[in-house]
């Protein structure tokens, strides 16, 4: 139906949204937190919990060894965990 379909595309197009804002906090954490990073890529996966964190994956510097993840609070608009292969700042 019409309206179902609406439905769906409007819950897709506001968790696509959350995924943005999540990888948006997860670059600038790294950035900020971590020595020599000049590139971060992020896996197009990504998890949501039921709570509504998002966890967003990826790898820097364009060394698919060097991986990280994430998990964005999105009440608290933060990063809440994270695993980073690299050294802190």
């Amino acid at each position: 139906m019409k309206l179902e379909s609406d439905k769906n595309e409007r819950l897709k197009d506001k968790e696509q949204t959350l995924v943005i804002e999540a990888k948006k906090h997860m670059e600038q954490y790294i950035k900020e937190g971590y020595q020599s990073i000049k590139q971060i890529d992020f896996s197009s996966e990504y998890n949501i919990d039921p709570t509504g964190g998002v966890e967003v994956t990826g790898y820097l510097n364009n060394d698919r060894n060097k991986k990280f993840s994430g998990i964005y609070d999105s009440t608290n608009k933060k990063i809440g965990v994270a695993v980073v292969d690299a050294e802190e700042k």
